[in-house]
């Protein structure tokens, strides 16, 4: 039997980084992980084919038995572009992923023979069970959350890594918090589920093998368990220490974590270099208001410099348009995002996504304004607006506010000033071991350097030899790291000044 799982090209949006693309050389930023997770979960003697939309087109006329399609909210009407072609060509097409819902089912099932709700790692089997026997189900439904350690590694070889900016890793499923805004523990439940040390490492192992040189571990909430999470940094620090440090990590957790320093400086040691937290706001009302009450405990500013400090560069998740927020809040959050020296601040319209008490909440009080959610989970062209009627301020007063903030922070000269002082911040530490020079990294360099240098645009040149040049007299081991950034700069400056482009 030959299957075909597909992940559907996304739209231009802010986690597709299209606009700096044709600097790095990149297709996309990150691998289907999901997909590579359902080949491994697949028996050995079937044929599976990954196809990557967003790396090379579908090929509408392969001949298999079973098309697998996934997407997340973004990539609906792709997904069902592709599963009515494919279904008008006889093909069995299943959909799964984090777009199909409880509420979403019955129009699902209009697109597709067989519709996955919920992980994977025992209806997928089921299914393949079921198909061969002729006994195809129309629903998969998956109750109760797995046991992960029974997830097998993703086949990564089937994947075309050299096309991505990273390859990414599942540690951990789940965050203890409850945030109220957040669908992760109603998704994937607050009790946080992990894979085993060796397993993780299995998989590390293997990536690197495989030529990879970052690694992007997406768990919500990499230390939603402390004790595991040290026994799986120090088999990373002994493993990264064993190849001279020429694989390098990021990751996701909360500020709080900021407090620990045994954590921080074990970071530092297995070559962590960036982690993405979500403070959301510097005002402690609207903290409170939506449950994050681990931002509340810690002062903001302090932890993320003492992150910094351990040479890991914080990049931030921000939201405006809470219920405590009036128009102060645009200039509040640009002062504490430059005074943190956060350089990659993801700003974003506060959103009531299905499921979460917000959206519970909002509609409950009349203000839910329909039920598509924009901002930076959509694309560009709904990046300004926002399913809640917001309380302290006009429609237009948020997306004029939000447009003004976005469109500071990407100043050259703010991003400039944010950047060098977070370099300048984990001078102390250094970074472990050679930098590894391949051909496309300096492929990358030259593209960076017709950008920036041989330009018509003169803030833009001041701009990149300042940052290089604070660079190299602070911290020079950071080059690297800072060039990553001048390529994502771009298409964080360029997107947002699209998507607010009508303010």
């Amino acid at each position: 039997m030959k299957i075909c799982l597909i992940n559907p090209r996304l739209p231009l949006s802010l986690w597709d980084f299209s606009y700096s693309r044709d600097l790095d050389g990149n297709a996309f930023p990150f691998p289907p992980l999901s997909l590579s997770t359902l080949a491994a979960l697949t028996p050995e003697k079937h044929e599976v084919l990954i196809c990557d939309e967003n790396v090379k087109p579908v090929d509408f006329d392969t001949d298999v038995d079973i098309v697998g399609i996934t997407g997340y909210h973004i990539q609906k009407e792709r997904v069902y572009q592709l599963a009515d072609s494919f279904r008008s060509k006889g093909k069995t097409v299943a959909l799964g992923g984090p777009f199909v819902q409880k509420s979403n089912l019955d129009e699902c099932a209009e697109h597709a023979d067989v519709v996955f709700l919920g992980e994977a790692e025992y209806t997928w089997p089921s299914f393949i069970r079921d198909f061969q026997s002729g006994n195809t189900k129309s629903l998969y439904a998956q109750e109760e959350f797995v046991d992960l350690t029974a997830s097998p590694a993703p086949r990564f070889d089937l994947l075309e890594l050299s096309a991505y900016s990273t390859a990414i890793i599942e540690t951990s499923r789940g965050c203890p918090h409850s945030c109220e805004f957040c669908e992760i523990p109603i998704r994937l439940g607050k009790r946080p589920r992990n894979k085993s040390a060796e397993q993780v490492m299995t998989e590390i192992r293997s990536l690197y093998a495989l030529g990879a040189d970052s690694i992007f571990i997406i768990d919500d909430n990499f230390f939603g368990n402390r004790k595991r999470a040290l026994e799986l940094l120090s088999e990373i620090e002994r493993f990264v220490k064993s190849i001279d440090y020429r694989l390098y990590f990021s990751c996701q957790f909360t500020i709080d974590i900021s407090r620990d320093e045994e954590i921080l400086s074990l970071m530092n040691r297995a070559n962590f270099r960036r982690v993405f937290v979500g403070i959301e706001t510097p005002r402690k009302l609207s903290l409170t208001m939506a449950g994050k009450n681990q931002n509340t405990n810690v002062d903001l500013l302090d932890a993320v410099q003492r992150i910094q400090s351990n040479n890991i560069i914080v990049w931030g998740a921000f939201i405006v348009g809470f219920d405590a927020d009036d128009t102060n809040i645009f200039n509040e959050q640009l002062r504490f995002i430059h005074a943190a020296s956060i350089p990659v601040a993801m700003v974003g319209i506060l959103q009531a996504i299905p499921g979460t008490p917000l959206y519970e909440r909002i509609r409950q009080e009349g203000r839910l304004r329909d039920n598509e959610e924009g901002g930076i989970r959509g694309a560009v062209n709904s990046l300004i607006r926002t399913n809640i009627a917001p309380l302290n301020m006009g429609l237009e007063e948020l997306a004029n506010g939000y447009g003004f903030l976005v469109r500071n922070l990407y100043s050259y000269d703010n991003f400039a000033e944010r950047l060098i002082n977070a370099v300048k911040l984990g001078k102390k530490h250094g970074v472990k071991g050679r930098a590894k020079i391949s051909k496309k990294g300096i492929l990358t360099l030259l593209r960076l350097f017709k950008y920036y240098v041989l330009s018509t645009d003169l803030r833009r040149i001041y701009m990149f030899m300042r940052i290089i040049a604070q660079t190299l007299l602070h911290n020079p081991q950071h080059v690297q790291t800072v060039l990553m950034h001048l390529v994502v700069y771009k298409h964080l400056k360029l997107f947002y000044e699209h998507g607010t482009s009508s303010n």
